[in-house]
């Protein structure tokens, strides 16, 4: 067990020896018991002084001179065995006995000045023996209390560490000691060893019994703990240690080290202290997706509502396409493209509407290619169309691009935009096709579709193609109304005209029936019928054709700036990538983390600047493993993303931020070299740089540096920094 462990078991200072009563030596039967009895000690004391008496008395004859020696004996013993009131006896008694028996003039009580004076010393040596008798006697009884004292002090604090051991082996908690520098296990709980999958842990350093932790920081904390001397206190960090059936589930634990120090106050190991909260950690993620996904819900709902609102206040079907554009972007969509038929068959690009003010030029390249139902079948509005039925498109790549466009300039042109995820909805009321409407996100927001998105794009479209129906409905009416006034207005005169020409042959065809009762000439019948027949033309001519419509809407864009945890941010961005980097064949690893660190940023623009560099390292790191290390410095955050792919030239560094440059060959890596010129220019918008040092065949590494709180830049850029 750690010190720590022993010093928390060790009890209080016992009370002063004088404040406990001496316990009775120990007894040794019944005539011990008796002889320590308050009677027993003067027993002794006589029985001491009658020895000492026969003794002196047998061997008087040999030493006449000395009549005190035994006596002197005697009152050591009395004085030992009973104390004050026994020796005094037996002082007295020797004095009766001596100064009858053994001074001159024998058996008198009548004294000489000598005898005298051999008295007083005898009294006085007497005394002093007592009194050294005493005292010995009270040490020696003080030391046994002391002794059966330290024994019982220590048979509690065995017992005391004892029942601490127990309760820190049975806690309900992850509880290690660790002893020096290198961390070496002294002490693991049950839910520890547990936890670790019941490895040999003591005698051993976390580096050698637990080779994951280094990975994980576990290592690089301890250390920072161990030389500041500072407690370190984490709350829901993500771990993972392997178990005994060579699973590694990723867990959340609320860590605690706290430094040990020696009796010097140096320290000298380190207690941790760690409670399992994953499932919390589950069930609060599991509350987030609920409620992101009820937002989601709930703006789905609302611009349902609004373009509902919106399609009813026009019947000029391009103009509400228009506003219904400028609504989905940027709640739905970075883009959204509408593409109208034509009587003729053809399809006319009506609307382009984009999220960032800066494309404007580019939405007018984007106009030039609407969807040919004779072109590319794999361009997505025209796929479409052909198949009738909403199109998802999850992720676009490079090469997706090119497949799906007209030609060479139309794949550059997407590519700039930055398509990254695309849903095309056709537009179809009442069995007729009247266009279809796309809409996509950019590698700007890094949004990207799901299945779960279409319901929406294909509702929205629906009530559009009701709307543009309806409004050809209400415009054939009111052409219907206007051609039947203006029928009626001059219908009076123009079938006059061809109907009196017609009177008049019927009337001149009935009186030659009646001058040829039995047969016309075949002549004049046919003059008559000419005549009928061209009136009957002109009447037809009178009918005229309807013209159908379309619609478009654009869109508005805000610029936020909100308390960004980078982070979880980076774990996010991460996590997502994780699929593409294994197809890949490359792994992605969080070497280091500033866990916590929260900077003032735009979270979409930093989650591109994130997504862009992951994405590169996937693409260029040649299935090798891709390192991400955030590190928290003076002034803000530093982001490194390391690949160890095919790296740079030297003679590319200087220009590979630059707009559309690239490093590699396009044939075998494809893309149109805007990603980088993008990170470079959302990290300068929010007041960082970026920097890539690189080797050919070794990797590269690109780092960002932001400083923690970019509000200042950005107002004085003139972009509209509203706090969330």
């Amino acid at each position: 067990m750690s010190e720590p462990l022993h010093r928390a078991a060790l009890p209080a200072s016992p009370p002063s020896v004088h404040d406990v009563p001496a316990p009775p030596p120990p007894s040794g039967g019944r005539w011990r018991r008796l002889l320590e009895s308050e009677g027993g000690r003067y027993a002794v004391a006589v029985g001491a002084f009658l020895t000492a008496f026969a003794l002196q008395s047998g061997l008087w004859s040999f030493m006449s001179v000395t009549p005190f020696l035994f006596f002197f004996g005697a009152v050591m013993v009395s004085g030992w065995w009973g104390g004050w009131g026994p020796a005094l006896l037996t002082t007295a008694l020797t004095l009766v006995a001596v100064d009858y028996y053994f001074l001159a003039p024998f058996h008198s009580f009548v004294l000489g000045p000598g005898n005298a004076l051999s008295l007083v010393l005898f009294t006085l040596l007497a005394l002093l023996i007592t009194l050294l008798n005493v005292m010995f006697r009270r040490v020696d009884s003080e030391r046994a209390v002391l002794l059966e004292r330290e024994r019982a002090a220590r048979s509690a604090a065995e017992a005391e560490r004892a029942r601490l051991h127990a309760i820190f082996m049975e806690a309900p908690a992850h509880i290690v000691f660790l002893n020096g520098p290198s961390h070496v296990y002294t002490f693991s709980n049950t839910l520890n060893d547990a936890l670790l999958g019941h490895r040999p842990l003591m005698g051993r350093t976390v580096q050698e019994a637990v080779p994951e932790a280094e990975a994980q920081g576990i290592i690089a904390m301890l250390d920072r703990v161990y030389t500041t001397g500072e407690p370190f206190i984490g709350h829901a960090l993500p771990a993972r240690f392997q178990r005994a059936d060579g699973s590694s589930p990723e867990i959340f634990l609320n860590l605690v080290y706290q430094p040990t120090r020696d009796a010097q106050g140096r320290v000298d190991g380190l207690a941790g202290f760690g409670f399992d909260v994953t499932d919390v950690v589950r069930a609060r993620q599991r509350a987030e997706a609920l409620a992101t996904d009820l937002r989601q819900a709930e703006g789905r709902l609302r611009l349902l509502a609004e373009s509902g609102a919106l399609l009813a206040t026009s019947l000029d079907p391009e103009a509400t396409l228009r506003e219904m554009a400028r609504l989905v972007v940027p709640a739905l969509a970075d883009w959204c493209l509408v593409d109208l038929a034509e009587p003729d068959g053809t399809f006319r690009r009506v609307g382009v509407t984009h999220a960032a003010p800066e494309d404007t030029d580019l939405a007018k390249e984007v106009q030039r290619f609407p969807l040919r139902p004779d072109g590319n079948h794999h361009h997505p509005p025209t796929e479409a169309l052909l198949r009738a039925e909403p199109l998802l498109i999850e992720d676009f790549t490079p090469e997706r691009i090119r497949r799906s466009t007209h030609s060479e300039e139309h794949a550059r042109v997407m590519q700039a935009t930055g398509l990254l995820s695309l849903i095309s909805v056709p537009l179809v009321a009442r069995g007729s096709m009247l266009g279809v409407l796309t809409f996509f996100t950019t590698t700007r927001s890094g949004r990207r579709y799901t299945p779960a998105d279409v319901p929406l794009g294909a509702e929205l479209a629906h009530r559009a193609a009701l709307s543009m129906e309806n409004a050809r409905l209400y415009r054939e009416a009111q052409e219907a109304i206007r051609l039947r006034d203006e029928f009626m207005s001059i219908a009076s005169h123009e079938l006059k005209t061809p109907l009196t020409p017609l009177s008049l042959k019927l009337q001149a065809l009935a009186r030659e029936l009646a001058r040829h009762p039995d047969a016309i000439p075949r002549r004049v019948v046919e003059s008559y019928l000419e005549v009928g027949t061209r009136q009957v033309k002109k009447l037809s001519e009178l009918v005229g054709d309807l013209l159908d419509v379309s619609r478009i809407t654009t869109g508005r864009v805000t610029v936020t700036l909100e308390d960004v945890d980078v982070d979880a941010l980076v774990r996010e961005v991460l996590a997502r990538y994780e699929p593409q980097a294994a197809r890949a064949g490359s792994t992605l690893q969080l070497d280091c983390r500033a866990s916590g660190f929260v900077g003032r940023w735009d979270r979409l623009r930093l989650e591109q600047v994130i997504t862009n560099l992951v994405d590169n390292a996937v693409k260029y790191g040649s299935g090798n493993p891709i390192h991400v290390c955030l590190e928290e410095t003076p002034g803000g955050a530093r982001l490194k993303v390391r690949d160890e792919g095919i790296g740079i030239d030297p003679e590319y560094l200087p220009r590979l931020f630059g707009r559309f440059e690239r490093a590699v060959s396009e044939r075998h890596y494809g893309g149109l070299g805007l990603g980088l010129y993008i990170t470079r220019t959302l990290v300068e918008m929010m007041g960082g740089h970026v920097r890539v040092e690189s080797e050919p065949g070794k990797g590269s590494t690109f780092t960002v540096e932001l400083p923690r709180d970019s509000s200042a830049f950005v107002a004085s850029a003139g972009e509209d920094a509203r706090p969330r």
